[in-house]
């Protein structure tokens, strides 16, 4: 099942019986605290915010949309009793399967159905939530989808990046050097133009998917979220950037990003997916919003991040991560079994990653750790790969941590890598080097820990205390019912 819009998503999570409704909360850290109270629950409910304080009802926050697998799953089009690595299996056999189809323009869509333009442009009218206690300000773009356009290429890009609100028509435009929305502003830049941006701030989770996930150069966002789809995604024309503009998003701002020298402002700090308030606060590029459109009673999407093992600020970024290295390193070794980034860890990116395999020769296990470690989808941030055995499931956290204790030695089963590549969110690294030289510097050490059985000697390590699957099976066979399980 694929969404038109937002609304569909969280009409069928309310069928479902996971939507919460909340009505009379504030805009100014309540709405944040709720969200995370809420997300750190057994089994987090999906949020959606009404008659926010200072605000008229129908101007709405949805917060916790993917905050559990289930809904992860049903964003992404797959079963939704799928869970753990079985998860990464289905996901990666969808990328597989996944041709782009490129988007389809309309003459009209729900997003025009209000547009101001000009003195009437006002981002404060939407209830914009100081997420965290330390944050510098109001985020209007924590779950959005923000559109550029290659100036010499003219392929369309967009991604998730953070928009702080400055004022009625300034917000935070910041995409951090390396990613494609940076690379395409620099060019106008570089030409002595201002950079035409467009951000929507809830649409169909295909989109949210697209944004969330690493889509090669020259490929848009927008035809990976029809090929996910199925379909075309529906696009009307900016009337000021000529961007393509989601027809069913919930709000748009649209204008241009100015070179840092006409206009540039002291933005976060924001509290940071790794769970930490860590990157520098320094002058940051803006956007000057020349229009907004926004639908009848609209739907502001937020996706904070939130200090593991909170989930939900991404839809499908660790487990493309995860199907990421595990066709990587594919090619390379044999008898790989599985590749796992614990979303209670990694919310965004890998920060840890777990590969599991039959050992089959001497080396095997660093081996596999290398490539993990070394691929381009696991080298940015990924502070720790951890190698099990085949017996372990590597989605499942106790397992693995059992496997480092008992079958990892520290003298010789930990192998430190210096100058790893990491980046501004990284609490590691001491805050005079990312204010003396924020994007320069940003290298860590990493470790792989081989948590295996000693190859040399596997067929003679203690065997494992619990019962053979025919055992249990036999033995549940008959006293399951009683027991209840």
């Amino acid at each position: 099942m694929m969404f038109n819009d937002l609304r569909d998503f969280i009409k069928e999570v309310e069928r479902m019986g996971e939507l919460k409704k909340i009505e009379g909360a504030d805009w100014n850290l309540e709405i944040g605290c709720i969200t995370e109270a809420v997300a750190f629950s057994k089994d987090p409910m999906a949020l959606l915010f009404d008659k926010i304080k200072d605000y008229p009802s129908g101007y709405r926050v949805a917060s916790n949309l993917y905050a559990n697998q289930r809904r992860q799953a049903l964003g992404l089009g797959l079963p939704t009793g799928t869970k753990g690595l079985e998860l990464v299996k289905a996901w990666r056999e969808k990328l597989r399967q996944l041709k782009p189809i490129p988007p389809i323009g309309v003459s009209e869509g729900p997003v025009r159905e209000n547009i101001q333009v000009g003195d009437d442009v006002d981002v404060n009218k939407f209830p914009s939530p100081k997420w965290h206690e330390l944050d510098g300000g109001r985020y209007i773009g924590t779950g959005d989808f923000v559109m550029t356009r290659d100036p010499d290429q003219r392929w369309v890009n967009a991604a998730v990046y953070r928009a702080q609100v400055f004022d009625r028509n300034t917000v935070g435009f910041h995409p951090i050097p390396g990613r494609h929305g940076a690379v395409m502003r620099q060019k106008y830049w570089e030409k002595g133009q201002p950079c035409p941006v467009a951000i929507a701030c809830g649409q169909e989770p295909a989109l949210y998917a697209a944004a969330c996930n690493p889509i090669p150069w020259g490929v848009s966002e927008f035809d990976f979220a029809g090929g996910l789809k199925g379909e075309p995604i529906k696009v009307v024309k900016g009337d000021y950037t000529d961007l393509p503009i989601p027809a069913t998003a919930e709000i748009v701002l649209e204008g241009e990003s100015p070179p840092p020298s006409v206009d540039a402002r002291p933005e976060g700090p924001f509290g940071e997916w790794p769970g930490y308030y860590a990157g520098a606060i320094s002058a940051k590029p803006v956007l000057k919003v020349k229009a907004i459109f926004h639908r009848d009673n609209p739907i502001l999407q937020g996706n904070p991040p939130l200090k593991p093992p909170a989930q939900g600020h991404s839809l499908g970024a660790t487990l493309t991560t995860a199907a990421s290295i595990w066709d990587q390193i594919d090619s390379h070794i044999p008898n790989l079994m599985g590749v796992w980034v614990p979303p209670e860890v990694s919310a965004s990116r890998a920060l840890v990653t777990v590969v599991s395999i039959k050992q089959s020769y001497p080396g095997h296990a660093k081996q596999a750790g290398l490539l993990a470690m070394g691929c381009l989808a696991g080298y940015s941030y990924n502070r720790y790969v951890v190698i099990v055995d085949e017996d372990i499931d590597p989605s499942n956290l106790a397992d693995v941590a059992w496997a480092v204790a008992t079958r990892s030695d520290p003298a010789t089963g930990i192998q430190v890598i210096t100058e790893g590549l990491s980046g501004p969110a990284d609490p590691l690294i001491h805050p005079e080097r990312k204010e003396k030289g924020y994007y320069r510097d940003l290298t860590m050490p990493k470790a792989i820990i081989n948590a295996c059985k000693p190859y040399a000697w596997i067929d003679r390590f203690s065997p494992t205390n619990i019962a053979s699957p025919e055992l249990m099976k036999k033995t549940m066979a008959k006293w399951g019912k009683i027991l209840g399980i």
